[in-house]
């Protein structure tokens, strides 16, 4: 019980956390500028060619070999890629499952019945 022996020698102020906190920057100033440019100027296709998990967009594994080959940076969680691809002007997008059997024209069928469905059911019967 640390926070006892915290609070008897310093009150309410020895509670407070002295932690510092926060990673360590592994990039400079500069290099983030220069991974910035890269992100923005190619993507991910013009990098690594057919190894880039997604040739349009950047992916957090494409990212983190790219960091790791340009500069040898290697970071233990996946949220201080994301962080990074956000503090580059990047936003993290979860893709849509669709499904392969999925028919386009079937949707849309059963869109316009529900629509159809729908405003049948709104309608008021006629009074007596």
């Amino acid at each position: 019980m640390n926070w006892c022996r915290f609070y008897s020698a310093e009150g309410v102020n020895g509670l407070s956390d002295k932690r510092v906190g926060g990673n360590r920057a592994r990039l400079t100033p500069a290099q983030l500028d220069e991974v910035r440019t890269r992100l923005h100027t190619y993507g991910p296709g013009q990098l690594f060619g057919r190894d880039a998990t997604n040739a349009q967009f950047w992916t957090v594994s494409d990212f983190a070999r790219g960091l790791q080959r340009w500069y040898g940076v290697v970071y233990q969680s996946l949220s201080s890629y994301t962080r990074l691809l956000a503090q580059c002007g990047f936003s993290y997008q979860q893709p849509k499952k669709v499904y392969k059997s999925r028919s386009d024209a079937k949707v849309a069928e059963f869109e316009a019945q529900l629509e159809k469905n729908w405003s049948t059911s709104l309608r008021m019967p006629p009074r007596p």
